[in-house]
């Protein structure tokens, strides 16, 4: 959805109920990473203790999940700054 909306401008809802309809991605993206993060340490030649792995998991969850949800306020944004900029040109 998080695509979606940007590819189609759908920027007239508010911020924070697109955020609170793409949680649930951004936490899909998370636990991707997450998981990406537990395969390397389990393939590593050096394994790291658990505390690190479940460390760096939780990390790239948390990481994941925030940087889906910035990608999305920052596009959403920069689509209201250029919707007002072609409104002032053509007043």
């Amino acid at each position: 959805m998080c695509y979606e909306a940007l590819v189609e401008g759908d920027t007239e809802r508010p911020l924070a109920a697109l955020l609170r309809g793409e949680l649930w991605p951004a936490v899909r993206n998370g636990l991707g990473a997450a998981a990406l993060v537990v395969a390397v340490a389990l393939v590593a030649p050096a394994t790291p203790g658990p505390w690190t792995v479940a460390g760096a998991a939780s990390g790239a969850l948390v990481l994941g999940t925030v940087l889906h949800q910035a990608v999305l306020a920052v596009g959403v944004a920069a689509l209201r700054l250029r919707a007002n900029a072609n409104r002032s040109a053509t007043s």
